[in-house]
């Protein structure tokens, strides 16, 4: 029974930093699929740019041992946010 509960509540019992490296994964598989997509030259290089800088952040996370802090995950979050919003400002 208590496997049950864990697979059906997974979330609660990830860490904050599991979290955000499946996060990262999954905007990364997402980049990298539309990438070639996009016909303007332009988008193309700030989708590149967003995808180096979403890598990066997801090797610091998988080098980083330890479970996040909330302020942490919070700092980590915002990171992410930004990059995200700065693609969607950018493709505008």
């Amino acid at each position: 029974m208590s496997k049950v509960i864990k697979w059906k509540y997974a979330d609660f019992f990830q860490s904050r930093r599991e979290k955000l490296i499946n996060l990262l994964f999954s905007e990364i598989i997402f980049l990298k699929s539309h990438i070639n997509k996009s016909k303007i030259l332009n988008e193309q290089q700030y989708l590149r740019n967003a995808l180096n800088k979403l890598e990066y952040t997801l090797n610091f996370l998988k080098n980083f041992e330890k479970d996040l802090s909330d302020k942490e995950f919070d700092k980590f979050v915002k990171i992410i946010y930004e990059i995200i919003k700065e693609i969607v400002i950018n493709i505008e």
